[in-house]
């Protein structure tokens, strides 16, 4: 975008349209935005790549249907549902109105969850059909009724835990029945409404016949799929979804239909449908079909494919949930996965996609028509321009003839030499254009040559001596000025070559002097009236390619120049004294990438900056800068902005084009979040038998107890962190993590309190779980043992006291002997169980907590301010080993890759197990060097090593190894620690798995 006229001390006589603050109502973001998706896969654990229905339920957890059974989010992964009961084709997923959930399936019928536990309904609850289509919720005299759809028997509904079949269903056509809706005052009465494949669409008002509906302009036809019924200040319409002809809209206005015949659908292919709120009071209709999602807003269709990052465009099913904050959430079943966005929120929307197919969008301008209204221009390559008013988009460009070149690299608002505010724009081939009403462009004769490469990358206006100046930055030719009709061309004389120009800026000091600048690939320019000046090493900058250009008054006021660079990030050039400007230190936060296109401030000081690998946002601080940067993770579609493609308009919206799109910014919608997500308990096991409740009992002996929890956040779940401490057996919580599950073995007898704490994205902390646990005692530890013992001990004193006075003392000298000997049993036994609780069972090394009492003793300890290293081993592939080979594979696996770590360590280093297939060796007194090399010769010795298989032979394993070393001295720096080595074994598995990676020591 080209830069527009910047302010210096006091306002100068520019034409460069600044953007009013006030007057014109702002574009419409959600007519003009695309969601924004998060998506699932098999590799987030969806046990198939088709999803066909999903649901959140009323604890938060999200539901696939597929076409092999359910699977359910817990917040950070997907898991199947283990009960071949729900097995096959899964139709519909449904949460009534007491929050029961449902699901509908093709080899079961139907069933409902109770508690953890599912019950498929049959002829005792008075279902007689095993083939459910639909669910729905109806409202009869104000009480919720449940309606289940059957294709071949028609309706039933629930009534005080039981079905009915509807008596209505003998006056239906023998046809096969989809779906249902309930209307309450469409066409005056009450009415349910019925979906056939094949009979049309059927009606009933109260407890009236059923009958054929019919209306001038409704032809549908048959193949219905879905009834939606919509309900807005009293204004209802039905919605129908038709799979040979689209979708079909019922409402006070009459019928409204849209299909690929009239050019609205991409598919005639349509599915099921949902409604969400728009925060400016009106809603959306979105629609799942096989060409995309497609969202029906203010009567416009818009669709969403994978352009927008959707895997699939064949969408199955969707569903919408309010969650706690009450944000709309809209999750999509597709044919590649699941799909989620966050509706009418987020701070980053994609506005269009043009020239994604090249580099995407060149140029971008909001401003004002004739009646005042906003509109947008979007300039891009390859593609042409886009007008976006009155909520449509109108498309010019070199095929249809209304542009002489694709490519559009410049849109400014300047005037023209009568002084008249005018949109030109400029080509990649260095043409300039002038938009007249309509509009229309004006191809405008100028003395550059017209060739590729000829790129015209800005222009402005400005008043001089009583003359009207035009000003032209050319990609390859430099500075023009057009004045009184007379063309000039302008070129520093110490410039080398051709003298590409990308932005024009206009100073007017507090004194009236006027000045332009402007940034190049050879350095600063700057014009004093006369002659161009070249700027560079003189003044202190450090490299000679410049992008675009800013002025920004610092805090006191003084002019200063913003300068984009190629390799060093942002430029500051102090102008207060213009014929001796002075470069600022580089002490402004650290861009994401050092190739910066420039700087743009709004109205709050918030100073925004383009870059190759994303936006960053200052936000003044103390004399300072905080920074905060944007990425295709917040939202944007590509990360690399284009130069001159950057815009703020008069509501604060930044606009920036990039190689995949056109974004835009609302900084209105960065509202913190400071609300709590829902941290449940998933399940607990002991031994790998579920276990219910939140007392758990664990027999004496060596028993495993593990316990997964969720946190039911709906967006970041990347970034949720979970910690844990066992009251009763340690004192304080252990170290944040992504793990969402905690494993304990071999406690001794006793009474414990599992704490479970979480925290989301934003630091909200969750309210903790406190899972009570005792562990039994052995027969012989209870107290009634004790007494029996004490008892016999009592009755044999008792009766020796009988004997003489040499056989009592010979005999009393004998128990105190067998006394003494149980008592070095029993200390033996307690003695066998403490070392038991630091090993691991089917390994033999040392656990995980005997890992973390060794590092917390480090970091408080007698150890304190020791040098640890710490190595971190994970098993490559081990799931797939596993599930190919089985568990006691998997266990003879593990056991092998222990011994071959346990050849290669010394005595004093600690080796544990650190869960599932991952080991941890801490070395105490050892730098990283020493510490990479044991970690290389265990690499070597676990991968020379293969597990031998019966039936299949040596199997080759290998290993992804971290390793990191700090000086321990506090509890902080054993969780970085753990965090580094951590890093450096993602790292590892990141570069190929069966290698070494190691993080830098940290002091």
């Amino acid at each position: 975008m080209a830069t527009i006229m910047a302010l210096g001390l006091t306002h100068p006589p520019s034409l460069r349209a600044t953007p009013a603050k006030q007057g014109p109502q702002a574009l419409d973001l959600f007519d003009l935005g695309a969601p924004s998706f998060t998506t699932f896969t098999t590799r987030d654990g969806l046990p198939d790549p088709v999803a066909v229905t999903i649901r959140t339920d009323r604890q938060g957890i999200v539901w696939a249907g597929t076409p092999h059974g359910l699977a359910w989010y817990d917040g950070k992964r997907w898991h199947p549902l283990d009960d071949p009961t729900l097995g096959g084709y899964i139709n519909q997923l449904f949460v009534d109105d007491g929050g029961t959930l449902w699901v509908s399936g093709s080899t079961f019928g139907l069933a409902r969850r109770v508690g953890k536990q599912w019950h498929v309904e049959g002829v005792d609850d008075g279902l007689t059909s095993r083939s459910v289509r639909r669910l729905v919720e109806t409202t009869d005299h104000g009480k919720k009724r449940l309606w289940a759809v059957s294709p071949n028997k028609g309706l039933y509904y629930r009534e005080h835990g039981r079905w009915h079949a509807d008596p209505g269903n003998a006056q239906l056509p023998l046809a096969s029945f989809l779906s249902l809706a309930q209307t309450q005052n469409l066409y005056g009465h009450e009415r349910l409404w019925l979906a056939t494949v094949d009979r049309g669409l059927w009606y009933r008002e109260g407890d009236g016949r059923w009958q054929h509906f019919s209306r001038p302009g409704f032809a549908a036809g048959n193949g219905m799929a879905y009834l939606l019924a919509t309900n807005h200040d009293g204004h209802e319409a039905l919605w129908i979804s038709v799979f040979n002809s689209g979708l079909w809209r019922l409402d006070e206005h009459g019928v409204r239909h849209w299909s690929v015949e009239s050019g609205d659908l991409p598919t005639d292919v349509l599915y099921n449908m949902v409604e969400t709120p728009v925060a400016n009071g009106s809603y959306a209709v979105w629609a799942s079909s096989r060409n995309g999602l497609i969202r029906i807003y203010r009567d416009r269709v818009q669709v969403y494919d994978r352009r927008y990052g959707l895997q699939s465009n064949a969408i199955r099913g969707l569903s919408a949930w309010r969650s706690p904050n009450g944000t709309y959430v809209l999750w999509a079943a597709t044919e590649e996965g699941v799909a989620r966005t966050i509706v009418d929120e987020g701070q980053w929307k994609t506005v269009s996609l043009m020239g994604a197919r090249q580099t995407g969008v060149l140029s971008v301008l909001v401003d004002e028509d004739e009646q005042g209204n906003r509109r947008l221009w979007v300039g891009s390559d390859g593609e042409g321009l886009g007008l976006y008013e009155d909520h449509h988009w109108r498309y010019f460009n070199k095929a249809g003839g209304q542009l002489p070149d694709a490519d559009v690299s410049m849109i400014v608002r300047a005037a023209d030499p009568l002084g008249v505010a005018t949109i030109w724009l400029g080509t990649g081939n260095g043409r300039l254009l002038r938009a007249r009403p309509g509009p229309v462009f004006e191809p405008v004769t100028t003395p550059w040559p017209h060739e590729p490469g000829q790129r015209l990358n800005d222009t402005l206006s400005r008043h001089i001596d009583g003359h009207v100046e035009q000003w032209f930055a050319t990609d390859a030719s430099g500075v023009y000025r057009l004045r009184d009709g007379k063309w000039t061309a302008f070129r520093p004389k110490s410039v080398v070559g051709e003298w590409s120009v990308q932005a024009l800026l206009a100073q007017t000091t507090a004194y009236g002097q006027s000045w332009l600048w402007a940034t190049s690939a050879q350095g600063l320019a700057r014009f004093d009236g006369n002659t161009w000046t070249l700027l560079g090493q003189d003044i202190g900058l450090p490299g000679g390619s410049l992008l675009g250009i800013r002025l920004i008054p610092d805090a006191r006021g003084r002019p200063i120049l913003w300068l984009g660079s190629t390799r060093h990030g942002i430029i500051r050039v102090d102008i207060s004294d213009a014929l001796h400007p002075r470069t600022l230190p580089a002490d402004l936060p650290p861009p994401p990438d050092l190739t910066a296109d420039g700087a743009l401030a709004d109205t709050h000081g918030h100073i925004y900056i383009c870059t190759d690998s994303g936006v960053q946002r200052l936000t003044p601080d103390a004399g300072g800068y905080q920074s905060q940067v944007f990425t295709v993770r917040d939202g944007m579609v590509n990360n690399e902005c284009n130069r001159n493609a950057q815009f703020i308009d008069g509501h604060d919206r930044f606009w920036t084009g990039t190689l995949g799109g056109l974004m835009v910014h609302d900084p209105s919608q960065m509202k913190p979040d400071r609300d709590a997500k829902p941290l449940k308990l998933i399940e607990v096991s002991v031994d790998d038998v579920p276990v219910d409740g939140e007392q758990i009992t664990i027999p004496p002996g060596h028993h495993d107890l593990r316990v997964d929890f969720a946190l039911l956040s709906w967006q970041h779940e990347d970034e949720s962190r979970f910690r844990t401490w066992l009251e009763g057996f340690s004192t304080t919580p252990g170290p944040w993590t992504s793990e969402n599950f905690r494993e304990i073995g071999a406690l001794p007898a006793g009474s414990y309190v599992l704490h479970i704490e979480a925290r989301d994205h934003a630091g909200n902390l969750s309210t903790p779980i406190l899972l009570h646990i005792t562990v039994e005692r052995w027969w012989w530890q209870r107290l009634w043992a004790s007494l029996l013992f004490a008892t016999a001990a009592a009755l044999v004193v008792a009766g020796l006291l009988r004997w003489r006075t040499h056989a009592l003392r010979r005999r009393q000298h004998a128990l105190e002997q067998r006394i003494d000997a149980r008592t070095a049993d029993l200390n033996s036994a307690n003695r066998q169980l403490l070392e038991l609780s630091r090993r691991d069972a089917l390994t033999g090394v040392f656990n995980r907590r005997w890992l973390m009492e060794s590092l917390q003793q480090a970091s408080s300890g007698e150890r304190r301010g020791a040098v640890a290293s710490l190595i971190f081993i994970d098993v490559d592939h081990f799931k797939h080993f596993n599930d190919t080979f089985g568990h006691l594979a998997g266990d003879q696996a593990l056991r092998l890759v222990a011994a071959a770590i346990g050849r290669c360590v010394s005595a004093e280093v600690i080796l544990a197990r650190y869960g599932g297939e991952e080991f941890a060796c801490l070395l105490f007194n050892k730098q990283l060097l020493e510490a990479c090399a044991l970690a290389e010769k265990i690499r070597a010795e676990v991968a020379h090593q293969p597990v031998t298989l019966a039936g299949v032979g040596a199997y080759p394993v290998t290993i992804s190894v971290g390793v990191a070393c700090r000086k321990l001295d506090s509890d902080a720096d054993t969780e970085t620690l753990l965090r580094q080595a951590d890093e450096a074994q993602y790292d590892a598995k990141r570069a190929g798995r069966n290698c070494v990676r190691s993080t830098p020591r940290e002091p």
